[in-house]
């Protein structure tokens, strides 16, 4: 399967689609390392990633919106030169000691500008899909690819941080910034030149529809703004938001326990058993058969990350923080890869990249509240507090399932009756 989907693309997409989500996921990081180590104040580099999550909740949805109606190579080479100044100019602002609110400043024009390559990337391959394969293999191959890049978007949140640590102790606690700068302009922009654009080319310029149960064909009418505020499209947005808090909740916690070891370095390692363990699940998604549906698959992956996030309470200690993490990233990963399925298939007519960005930015937007919020509670008491808000992010997620499948219920029953 791989192979016949390399074919479409070219082998160099894979790699070069990696260096375009790179960017991203140091950039939270390196604005974190960065503003604390240079101001000393861990509440001003918060609020400066605080407001880098605000501006990509804003801009998110807009970009796709902009790349669904011009074309993605214009979107993606302006926001990520957008993007490489505000990086590099809050790299100014830190070196030149710049007021806070310049800082603040430069951390939301970071969000604001930053390029949407994840959900871009998924929005090429589903548009070219049902151009290069039959319909009895598209579902395969539509399935193989979001269990793909759910698995590098895990590798990319694990590396990307690494990478940021290495390099502040390497060469200075502002570089990060500047290294982030060079990928963005270099990565991204090389992505977006890629041939591939040219299966997202805009509506004005005759694009293709993915295949899904709102295809039209070629040449179909786009279908308009209100429609991406129904409940099919914003039940598993808010699912991907609750997975970002889920995230950002058990960094926070894990961090906390660490510190209480005398063993903070580490935690980076111990985050990584979930990451590692959540993108081999979700690249082993795409050989779960047909028949496992994706209502089953939310519903039993979900509890799978409860029931994870429920051994933290039963079992204290850090061999029972390692199951843990092992149980929840056997979990969290596959229900990363349903939810952007669930998304694509039920996207409206030309509107898939901007439900891709919609996704991307509910993860990210989940991630920045829950680590102010989860930070707020440990500091008020202590890591095992953090546990409840890893534990309540699960059971959303639980819940927004059992709200979906109620509303497929409803839809079927009225479909019936007509």
């Amino acid at each position: 399967m791989f192979g016949a989907l390399a074919r479409v693309m070219g082998w160099g997409f894979f790699p070069l689609s990696l260096l375009a989500k790179l960017p991203y996921a140091m950039s939270v990081v390196a604005v974190m390392t960065s503003v604390s180590a240079v101001t000393g104040s861990y509440g001003q580099a918060g609020a400066t990633a605080a407001l880098v999550g605000a501006g990509t909740a804003v801009s998110g949805p807009l970009l796709g919106a902009a790349a669904d109606r011009f074309g993605q190579r214009p979107v993606l080479v302006w926001s990520a030169l957008a993007n490489a100044a505000a990086l590099a100019a809050l790299a100014l602002c830190l070196r030149a000691g710049a007021p806070a609110w310049a800082q603040l400043a430069m951390g939301l024009l970071i969000g604001l500008s930053a390029p949407q390559a994840s959900s871009m990337v998924r929005s090429r391959w589903l548009y070219a899909i049902p151009q290069r394969f039959p319909a009895e293999r598209a579902p395969a191959a539509t399935s193989a690819v979001l269990s793909y890049e759910s698995m590098t978007d895990e590798f990319v949140f694990v590396l990307g941080p690494v990478i940021t640590g290495a390099v502040a102790v390497a060469l200075g606690v502002v570089v990060p910034l500047d290294c982030a700068a060079l990928l963005t302009a270099a990565g991204v922009v090389g992505f977006a030149l890629h041939p591939s654009a040219r299966y997202a080319r805009g509506r004005e310029r005759g694009a293709q529809t993915p295949a899904g149960p709102d295809s039209a064909g070629a040449g179909a009418a786009v279908a308009p703004v209100r429609a991406l505020f129904s409940a099919r499209i914003l039940l598993p947005v808010a699912g991907m938001m609750m997975i970002g808090f889920f995230f950002g909740a058990t960094l926070a916690s894990l961090t906390a326990f660490m510190e209480t070891r005398g063993d903070a370095a580490a935690t980076g390692l111990y985050y990584g058993i979930m990451g590692i363990g959540s993108a081999i699940c979700a690249l082993g998604t795409a050989w779960l058969p047909r028949s496992f549906g994706l209502g089953a698959r939310w519903a039993a992956f979900s509890l799978l990350v409860l029931a994870g996030s429920a051994l933290l309470h039963a079992v204290p200690g850090l061999p029972g923080t390692v199951v843990a993490m092992i149980v929840m990233g056997c979990g969290v990963g596959p229900t990363l890869v349903t939810l952007f399925s669930i998304a694509s298939a039920v996207a409206p007519l030309g509107r898939t990249t901007t439900v891709m960005a919609m996704m991307s930015s509910a993860l990210v937007v989940g991630q920045a509240l829950s680590s102010a919020l989860t930070g707020a509670v440990i500091d008020a008491a202590d890591f095992a507090a953090g546990y409840w808000a890893v534990s309540g992010a699960a059971l959303v997620l639980v819940a927004l399932w059992a709200l979906n499948a109620a509303l497929g219920r409803r839809a079927r029953r009225r479909t019936r009756l007509a």
